[in-house]
């Protein structure tokens, strides 16, 4: 079904997803968020019920945002399981928001297809042209009559990210990146919890950051790898290079703990490392073929991370030819209560490993520094950085 603006249509399923799909004929600040809001207020209740790049899903995981960036485009995917939805919840609005230099008018397009059961319910398209709004509420996931309906709205909003969120009652936390002088301590009530919208971009021009404990530790560091999964869904670049097989991208580590300590975490060899154990992180399942919607995720205990001297972050084609800026690779970097760190793999050469970020710790801190600097292996990645492995030749079960 073809939805205007407007229309609805009855989702009969619990498993639910919204997939929208934004193109732009130009690199642009794009962010995807949603709203989960209480039927007594039509707000959200608490910095747990926005879904955004700086927290993905909801603490019972009835709703979780997965993204996919292109050079020129940006697939995110809403997965949603409307059973696990709180009952004091009856709405979830979706959004999109630009930053403050960028207006709607400037995407080529904005499309939306709503999954449920696994099979297309409804499409619907957004009309950019001559838009002059930084933002939008797209579509809304409402019950009705004790049934969840999906609603194709596609309403300008003229503010950007932060206006938007506080438009849905979201505290939004003021940028504490840069020092300032401390003010005199004064009894307040406690206050209530805000969100941080930051991200930094790890580039040419801002190669590092440094990043202080907050509440003593920093708690899960989870780190991302993802690539254009519209290329591999189409298959078109791909399929030239490998025929019918997919490119394997993998994610590794090398880490040196305090007492000297060295290990590789990677899917090759099947050296998935510990959580809570020595390295303190931990590869999840590989992903050979780049079907995964969420990629591939190393988790670092960032409550163990006075034990931890440095963490290299690399990738590496298992399978396929070396075109890196094909890949169109991203790795986040979420740390709890910090702003999120982005690095793009956006150059390369014919190289198969890349050595993307090195996270140090410096004086209990943490330093992130963008790498992006290609090896022809990982062996010639541990001799520049000195880690000191001993090398054998390794494979995937």
């Amino acid at each position: 079904m073809q939805l205007v603006a407007g229309g609805n249509i009855a989702i009969p399923s619990e498993h639910i997803e919204l997939h929208i799909t934004s193109c732009f004929p130009k690199p642009i600040d794009l962010n995807m968020s949603a709203y989960l809001l209480a039927q007594t207020t039509s707000k959200v209740r608490g910095d747990q019920d926005m879904i955004f790049y700086g927290q993905t899903q909801t603490p019972n995981q009835s709703i979780e945002l997965i993204e996919a960036s292109g050079q020129n485009s940006l697939s995110t995917t809403f997965l949603i399981q409307s059973a696990r939805i709180d009952s004091q919840i009856h709405k979830i609005v979706f959004c999109l928001s630009l930053n403050d230099h960028n207006t709607v008018s400037e995407l080529s397009s904005i499309d939306l297809a709503i999954h449920a059961g696994g099979q297309v319910v409804a499409v619907a398209q957004v009309n950019v042209k001559n838009r002059t709004e930084k933002a939008l509420i797209l579509a809304e996931l409402y019950q009705h009559h004790q049934q969840w309906k999906f609603r194709f709205v596609d309403q300008g909003f003229n503010g950007g990210l932060k206006p938007l969120s506080e438009h849905f009652g979201v505290e939004i936390a003021e940028d504490s990146n840069h020092s300032s002088p401390t003010p005199t301590p004064t009894p307040t009530p406690t206050p209530t919890p805000t969100i941080k919208l930051s991200k930094i971009k790890l580039d040419k021009n801002t190669s590092s950051i440094n990043l202080s404990k907050s509440n003593g530790r920093f708690g899960k560091i989870s780190v991302n790898l993802n690539w254009n999964r519209g290329v591999v869904q189409q298959q078109s670049f791909f399929k030239k290079l490998m025929g019918a097989k997919g490119i394997d991208l993998d994610l590794g580590a090398m880490v040196q703990l305090k007492n000297g300590e060295i290990k590789l975490v990677q899917a090759l060899g099947n050296q998935f490392g510990s959580y809570d154990r020595p390295p303190y992180a931990y590869l999840e399942a590989d992903d050979r073929t780049g079907s995964a919607l969420n990629g591939e995720n190393l988790m670092i205990n960032g409550d163990h991370w006075e034990r931890i001297d440095r963490v290299l972050i690399y990738a590496f084609i298992y399978e396929g030819v070396a075109q890196w800026a094909a890949t169109d690779g991203v790795v986040t970097i979420h740390i709890p209560n910090q702003p999120e760190i982005e690095v793009r793999l956006t150059e390369g050469n014919q190289l198969s490993t890349c050595a993307i970020v090195e996270l140090k710790n410096i004086q209990g801190d943490i330093q992130a520094k963008r790498e992006v600097r290609y090896f022809k292996d990982q062996q010639y990645v541990d001799q520049h950085y000195g880690f000191g492995f001993r090398w054998t030749h390794g494979s995937k079960d």
